[in-house]
């Protein structure tokens, strides 16, 4: 696990999980409720460009404006991305998960 994981074109990835020096699991803290959907899009572009092919956005805020959107399927047909939002009291039983999956 690498703290503030930077990019070869110097973006930076809050929390970076590798499984045998692979990327595993690109995870970003997201504070805010604006823009959100730009945000999602930049994760995943920053994620996809390191090689993570799965991103956890920790959200603490309601989903509603996120349910159904469009931006999940874009990612997911255009980058090959898995995009999931995460409250942060879920965030351990979603990395056992991730585990118990790779």
């Amino acid at each position: 696990m690498e703290e503030e994981f930077t990019t070869d074109d110097n973006a930076r990835i809050d929390l970076a999980v590798f499984h045998s020096s692979k990327p595993l699991l690109a995870i970003e803290f997201e504070e805010s409720y604006k823009w959100m959907r730009s945000r999602i899009l930049y994760d995943a572009v920053k994620a996809d460009r390191s090689g993570f092919k799965k991103l956890a956005i920790l959200y603490p805020f309601q989903q509603r404006g996120l349910l159904n959107c469009w931006i999940f399927n874009f990612i997911e047909n255009e980058l090959e991305v898995k995009v999931d939002v995460v409250k942060p009291e879920k965030l351990i039983e979603f990395l056992r998960e991730v585990k118990r999956k790779k």
